[in-house]
């Protein structure tokens, strides 16, 4: 099964999600009903003992009341629970966890190295650099959160990044990163929104038991008996409805454990990163443990079981147990963990991670070799060439200019100096805008670092884009609003917008509204080809046409024809400006997975046409994948 496949999947398992909390609110509805009535008979009983007949069993309108309240407590704390995590995306998962976003500028070591191996990883495998969350727990686990790719997020606890070696840290951060590719993250997202509203039933029996009368009668007395009787009945259905909440978890988290393992393995081609990873877990005294009171509500998100629990290594967690997932990657393996020497590591990792031992980049994708088929299998599905390609592109990027993207204040700098104009004149215009509505130090260092960005080669551009994410989303609001005003600016002074401002915008744009608007899914629109052959008209006509010129025509006319039969022609420069390429992008982005896989299919066939990708059409290509929230590799521009 392939990316689209496993998103597929993903969109099913989701259904099954909902199914399966639908079944437990009738479940637990049925049950909150049993306790009123057992609660409401007690008081009776305590006021004239005089018995009850069966017939007080059932009252449809004491049924349907209950029945409303109860899916109001449910259905509203769900609501609030996914508004709210809408709202932070991943971050708010990690804040609610006791992370702490690690600054992109760090120079401690060993949190460089960790940001060096999240940023390899993303640009290897197309997918934005999320930001790093440090959680301050011993034990070894890590995390990946969020509705979608814009607003995901990486939490490491501290004895992951001072107990793994580099090689280690790679294993575990490649899961997570299949965690993404594969959709588990956002579905992660929305179980731990729907489940929430299950256990607030306890919380409404602790109220109630605990509920004092405050008429100027009761003095302060205790609830009356019926009152407690209901709250105990409904903290015991509560409590099993924390139970049934763990299995939904349990049943739709452990196989997800297995995929990134192996995905992990796949991407780095590296077995004994994670396995050994999964061995130090299980010879550490403290384990992937996370002592904090949200640990159990984010269970299944973590790399390792986060719970100290008698059932730890039972069918019942949340994970598979350490022995069965090393025993999948490293068949010999016995079952003997040998004990971790927590100082040794330590020193060892210190010390490793105070050296630069970055590779310069090794083989690349021969691209007169490669089809789209040969692409479209690495887009969710890097292998150890994406990797070696990503650390050849950072190794290339002047170490001035990586200076300045790690940093909130001078990242925005790197950004304006990215849509100055290689031209004096328009460039002057520009700047006589852009000083205008910039922060004077930020326009100052933009002048500073303008040279650098300036002489970079072209193929550059966009992984600086990629790579200044994470500390452009260390901004404050008003440092964005400001920021977003200032890089319209600077496209709209020439009163044209270049393609590659364009791709810019879009990209950078797009993922920091995930940071500092809104976070929701995309909702499937379309289920069929034949409705998007118009917007896919469109997309093929621009990429043809900037890859091939007005000799596009006959890699657009392919391209089309892998998607619907018929004659088709590509579109007249005036019927496929930028707008209209935005527009249909965004529509495109409402497809189910597989359609999307035939749009990316065909979009590569035009670009792969010749067996070349110049710098415009590998910018643009990279775009698409970027709007369809298809994570593409690197492939090598000419």
């Amino acid at each position: 099964m392939n990316f689209f496949g496993y998103q597929e999947k993903a969109r099913r398992n989701s259904t099954i999600l909902v199914a399966l909390f639908i079944i437990a609110i009738a479940l637990i509805t049925v049950a909150v009903y049993g306790a009123v009535v057992v609660g409401i008979l007690a008081g009776e009983l305590f006021i004239d003992q005089s018995g009850f007949s069966s017939d007080q069993l059932w009252s449809r309108e004491l049924f349907l009341w209950v029945s409303a309240g109860t899916l109001l407590v449910i259905l509203g704390g769900s609501a609030y629970r996914i508004h709210t995590l809408s709202k932070g995306g991943g971050s708010a998962v990690a804040e609610m966890l006791g992370g702490s976003r690690l600054p992109s500028s760090t120079k401690e070591p060993l949190d460089r190295r960790l940001l060096n191996v999240v940023e390899e990883m993303a640009i290897a495998s197309g997918l934005p650099v999320p930001p790093v969350f440090i959680l301050e727990q011993s034990g070894i686990n890590a995390f990946a959160a969020g509705f979608t790719p814009s607003d995901t997020v990486i939490g490491v606890t501290r004895g992951a990044v001072e107990l793994l070696s580099r090689d280690e840290l790679q294993g575990v951060i490649a899961h997570e990163f299949s965690h993404i590719f594969n959709g588990d993250s956002a579905m992660k997202m929305r179980m731990m929104g729907l489940l929430y509203g299950i256990t607030l039933i306890s919380d409404t029996g602790i109220g109630l038991m605990t509920l004092k009368r405050t008429s100027r009668y009761s003095r302060g007395r205790g609830s009356h008996p019926a009152v407690i009787v209901i709250g105990l009945l409904l903290f015991i259905v509560g409590t099993v409805g924390m139970v049934i909440a763990d299995m939904i978890k349990r049943a739709v988290s452990r196989q997800r454990e297995y995929l990134a393992d192996a995905a992990a393995v796949q991407f780095t081609r590296n077995p004994e990163g994670i396995g050994n990873a999964l061995k130090v877990i299980g010879g550490y005294k403290q384990g992937s443990r996370v002592d904090h009171g949200a640990a159990r509500e984010a269970s299944h998100f973590f790399f390792g079981n986060a719970l100290k629990s008698w059932y730890s290594s039972d069918w019942w967690a949340t994970h598979p147990p350490l022995e069965d997932r090393i025993r999948r990657i490293d068949p010999a393996f016995r079952g003997h963990f040998d004990k971790v020497d927590t100082g040794a590591r330590t020193f060892a990792n210190q010390t490793q991670a105070s050296v630069d031992f970055m590779v310069s980049s090794g083989n690349r994708v021969a691209l007169s070799q490669v089809n789209s088929d040969a692409v479209l299998a690495m887009v969710g599905n890097p292998g150890p060439e994406s990797l070696q390609e990503a650390r050849g592109i950072l190794k290339k990027m002047p170490a001035r200019v990586r200076d300045f993207a790690y940093d909130p204040y001078t990242a925005r700098a790197a950004v304006y100096a990215l849509l100055l104009d290689s031209d004096t004149k328009q460039r002057k215009i520009q700047l006589q805008v852009f000083e205008k509505t910039a922060d004077p130090n930020v326009f100052r260092e933009t002048l500073d670092i303008l040279s650098d960005v300036a002489s970079m080669p072209l193929e550059l551009r966009l992984p600086l884009a990629e790579i200044v994410m994470p500390a452009l989303k260390e901004m404050s609001f008003s440092q964005y609003q400001m920021f977003k005003k200032s890089v319209g600016a600077l496209i709209k002074a020439d009163h044209q917008v270049s393609l590659f401002e364009f791709s810019l915008y879009r990209m950078v744009i797009r993922r920091l509204n995930g940071e500092f608007g809104k976070s929701t899914a995309v909702k499937v629109k379309y289920h069929q080809m034949k409705a998007l052959l118009p917007h896919c008209r469109v997309l093929l006509s621009v990429l043809a046409r900037t890859g091939h010129g007005e000799e596009g025509e006959k890699p657009f006319v392919e391209a089309m024809s892998m998607l619907a039969e018929g004659e088709h022609t590509m579109l007249e420069r005036r019927e496929s400006r930028l707008s209209h390429f935005d527009q249909s992008l965004t529509e495109l982005n409402m497809a189910t997975p597989a359609l999307k896989e035939a749009v990316l299919k065909a979009a590569l066939h035009c670009v792969l046409s010749n067996g070349v990708v110049f710098v415009k059409e590998g910018e643009l290509l990279r775009v698409i994948a970027d709007g369809l929230d298809c994570p593409l590799p690197p492939l090598t521009m000419a």
